[in-house]
């Protein structure tokens, strides 16, 4: 085996970005609930977060299905936190 083959294994294999495409540019999650009554997925696209049964909009999520308020955050690490908070 030669020095070249060796750089050229999957492990030194380098990520590209697609050509032509901003790497930022990803699409935006849907909400995925379907609307029986209406024979179509919601598609809502503001406010969707990750749930085991997929990605959910504000009025679909377990919670809201159920007619429950959702559970308020609690004390712990925050997600987005400042130089002044620490």
């Amino acid at each position: 085996m030669t020095a070249e083959q060796n750089t050229a294994t999957a492990g030194d294999a380098q990520l590209v970005g697609a050509p032509g495409r901003p790497a930022d540019d990803k699409p935006k999650p849907e909400c995925s609930h379907w609307i029986g009554a209406e024979q179509r997925h919601c598609k809502q696209a503001d406010g969707v977060r990750r749930y085991i049964t997929g990605h959910r909009c504000p009025a679909h999520t377990p919670r809201a299905l159920q007619g429950l308020p959702e559970i308020p955050t609690g004390p712990g690490w925050p997600i987005h936190r400042t130089q002044e908070d620490t």
